[in-house]
């Protein structure tokens, strides 16, 4: 009896998939697009929120550094309170936190009081980008599920590029506060849409009780994984080496180039185009060409990005265009490689995907912290430095993906 009712809800949720499919994948990119979205659109307002509240530019700094703590410390638990209770309660739940928080922001009287619904913003909004890894690897596995976290991946590449533009815009014709109010409406529109068409696709016999204790104990397995814990830092600092550049994106555009406002598009049109590129070769490839071959491509675009930028800024005074080439090559690198090394990594825990992407994501939250925290201060004025960060944390993802290989071959030794 429990078989055939299994069997039953199974193609009911494959019917349901197979009908809202392509507004599956736009939802699920949209819900990975909020959290940069949260973190960029805002950055041409600096000025203007530094003014309103009569405060430093280092006070102004902390609304980032608020929303990046609670984002990332909630990262650790989207995955298994949806492993628990079901994917889109978690997912619809969190937005309608996420609209209530963007609009305190804006009318926000106080900078304490924005200071407090900036980290509502980063307590809620990392749900989306959590459980819409843990949807996917519900329903697909292997190449399929390559594919599909490419696509969330190229429609997820475009928010970082046009956020700062789209706050550039807003900034001419409104104040500050009309950034929050547009990210209250994007919540708006996304929680209307998941609420409605998003189908839940963890069965009730799948879920896992929320347990503090057996969470502390799949916690440490999951983070005592060598090979796991390699490939989610392969993931953070690949994503990490063209960061520096997006956190440090006041600094680069407004003074390194001397370009106005209006003008972020000179360096996030090209991440853009690297991020659509790369991710929709790696959906192209992975039906023609072995995982390994296409992570070895990855990995050329990846060093030859890394080695130009530095030999370009060593050797002359960057400019327009040349200095965001080698970001273009990057993030085209980066993107071949993700879906690639993100399946890897939820296949270590089939059982437990949802908390294996909250680790994951937690990883890469930390990583995108320190960077934002301490590398970004140190490449602030000067572009070698930029190259510099990007080559080195292309290093460490490089040694990261290494210590997997290895420890990969031991244990298929050891079994």
């Amino acid at each position: 009896m429990q078989s055939a009712k299994n069997a039953t809800l199974a193609a009911h949720l494959s019917r349901s998939l197979n009908y809202v499919m392509p507004l599956l994948t736009l939802m699920l990119a949209g819900l990975a697009m909020l959290g940069p979205f949260t973190t960029d659109t805002y950055f041409p307002f600096f000025p203007d929120i530094q003014t309103h509240f009569a405060i430093s530019q280092a006070a102004a700094q902390q609304s980032l550094s608020v929303y990046l703590f609670t984002f990332t410390f909630m990262m650790l638990f989207h995955g298994a309170i949806s492993d628990s209770v079901g994917r889109k309660p978690v997912i619809v739940i969190s937005l309608i936190g996420f609209v209530i928080t963007s609009f305190g922001c804006a009318m926000a009287d106080s900078y304490a009081l924005l200071l407090a619904m900036r980290a509502g913003q980063g307590f809620f909004v990392g749900a989306g980008t959590v459980v819409g890894q843990a949807i996917i690897r519900d329903q697909f596995h292997g190449a399929e599920a390559q594919k599909r976290i490419a696509m969330v991946t190229m429609l997820f590449g475009i928010s970082p590029a046009i956020a700062p533009m789209v706050g550039g815009w807003l900034h001419v014709y409104f104040p500050w506060q009309s950034a929050f109010v547009f990210l209250a409406a994007l919540g708006l529109i996304l929680t209307w849409l998941c609420a409605s068409r998003l189908p839940e696709t963890l069965p009730k016999d799948q879920r896992r009780s929320f347990h503090p204790a057996s969470l502390l104990r799949n916690y440490c397995a999951i983070a005592g994984n060598v090979r796991f814990m390699m490939l989610s830092l392969c993931i953070g600092t690949g994503f990490g080496g063209f960061l520096v550049y997006v956190a440090g994106a006041p600094d680069f555009v407004l003074h390194m180039m001397r370009l106005s406002e209006l003008q972020f598009g000179w360096l996030f049109i090209p991440i853009v185009i690297g991020l659509i590129t790369g991710s929709a070769l790696a959906g192209r490839l992975v039906s023609t060409l072995p995982g390994r071959t296409i992570i070895r491509m990855a990995y050329g675009l990846l060093a030859l990005a890394s080695i130009g930028n530095l030999a370009y800024n060593w050797l002359t005074t960057p400019e327009l265009p040349y200095a965001v080439a080698p970001i273009l090559i990057y993030t085209l690198g980066v993107t071949m490689l993700m879906p690639a090394v993100l399946t890897l990594a939820l296949d270590i825990f089939p059982e437990k995907k949802g908390m294996a992407a909250s680790v994951q994501g937690f990883v890469q939250s930390i990583i995108f912290t320190l960077i934002s925290a301490f590398i970004v201060p140190f490449v602030l004025g000067n572009s070698l430095h930029y190259a510099v960060a990007m080559s080195g944390l292309f290093v460490l993802n490089l040694a990261a993906w290494c210590i997997y290989k290895k420890r990969t071959v031991r244990s298929a030794v050891l079994a």
